[in-house]
């Protein structure tokens, strides 16, 4: 997804040794804008084809970012107050099917593509 690696692209690609790809990524986002596709830009600047990135299980309970889930339970809280609405933020304009859980106190995830918060889908 060209959205969620625009800032490293563009980091990597500065200075006079990153001058030949920023082209390309500017010519990706344009395509990315008008809806076209981008995966020939995408192999081009070497993101296609690459192994997905596991997610860390153990015993296949998903391991927070945080590290190991707790081996205590947390203080008791009275049930009266707001909860947590549970989901994932997906692509602002349905353009790509990236897909991002936030977790408490996290930046909210951004589309670089089209400069907009993504949108938060609940489950249901």
């Amino acid at each position: 997804m060209l959205c969620a690696q625009l800032p490293r692209l563009r980091q990597i690609s500065r200075g006079p040794v990153g001058a030949a790809r920023r082209p390309l990524i500017d010519r990706a986002l344009r395509a990315a804008r008008a809806g076209e596709p981008v995966e020939e830009y995408l192999a081009e600047l070497g993101l296609l084809n690459r192994p997905p990135v596991p997610e860390p299980e153990l015993d296949g309970r998903w391991i927070p970012a945080g590290g190991l889930p707790r081996t205590t339970l947390p203080t008791a809280v009275a049930d009266d107050g707001p909860h947590a609405v549970s989901g994932e933020h997906v692509c602002p304009r349905g353009a790509c099917s990236r897909r991002e859980r936030r977790g408490a106190g996290e930046q909210l995830p951004v589309c670089e593509v089209f400069d907009v918060a993504l949108r938060f889908e609940a489950e249901s």
